[in-house]
């Protein structure tokens, strides 16, 4: 199953996408979704939820991204060792 995922500077890229994503690979270990910037805490929870083995997570410059996106990821993945914001 998928354990990186790197869909950085994919500008058109949005919550659908991502959520299928964490619904569909719950080995995940690291995501990279920087300068993503029409994603919102609705995709990033969705990924705290379905991916419980991340490690790794770049969500730089995302901009639509608030405190809540960071709270679920914190609760939902235990094992996270690099959180790029």
């Amino acid at each position: 199953s998928l354990a990186s995922l790197n869909v950085r500077y994919c500008e058109n890229l949005t919550d659908d996408s991502i959520k299928a994503v964490a619904a569909g690979c719950p080995s995940l270990a690291s995501l990279d979704v920087g300068y993503s910037g029409n994603l919102t805490d609705e995709s990033i929870k969705a990924v705290a939820a379905g991916c419980p083995s991340l490690t790794s997570l770049n969500v730089w410059n995302c901009r639509n991204l608030t405190d809540e996106s960071i709270k679920a990821v914190a609760a939902g993945c235990p094992s996270l060792a690099s959180l790029d914001v």
